[in-house]
């Protein structure tokens, strides 16, 4: 879908929906309880999240040339983007389950439940996130269809 809409609309549209839809995705993740089964509950939080992108975005319009170097670039931006998120929403999740034991008798029903109130608050958290990218990316991207790569075919709009 989105090699159909970057041609077109450019980059703007994918990138800004792609945010979107992991929101999205992260916000049906978050309605985990304990008795959550996986059909139910994590696997369409899977698949929505299968279907973000950003490759094609970030490449297109390119010379060939520079290609190579913008793919490099993306993957640096994504390790670090990673280990720095992680680190954020690993202190997130043990500062929600730190709170949620606390606040409750100790017990193993109680451990069960601060762990889940760890992940339901790391994934709320993750999908402020996204929807604040979604919004920088609507207002920083430029709206206009990309000029073909070299080497890539030209579509008629």
């Amino acid at each position: 879908m989105p090699s159909l809409v970057l041609p077109r609309g450019g980059p703007k549209i994918v990138i800004t929906d792609g945010f979107l839809v992991a929101a999205a995705s992260m916000a049906l993740l978050n309605r985990l309880e304990l008795d959550s089964t996986y059909a139910a509950h994590i696997m369409p939080g899977m698949i929505l999240i299968s279907l973000t992108t950003a490759f094609q975005g970030a490449t297109s319009g390119l010379h060939h040339e520079d290609s190579g170097v913008a793919s490099a670039l993306i993957n640096t931006g994504q390790q670090v983007g990673g280990s720095i998120s992680t680190a954020l929403l690993t202190t997130i999740a043990s500062s929600a389950a730190t709170d949620y034991l606390t606040s409750h008798k100790a017990s193993a029903l109680a451990a069960a439940q601060a762990g889940v109130e760890g992940y339901t608050a790391t994934l709320a958290w993750g999908s402020g996130f996204f929807v604040v990218g979604a919004l920088i990316a609507a207002l920083l991207i430029a709206n206009r269809a990309l000029e073909p790569s070299e080497g890539e075919p030209v579509m008629a709009h």
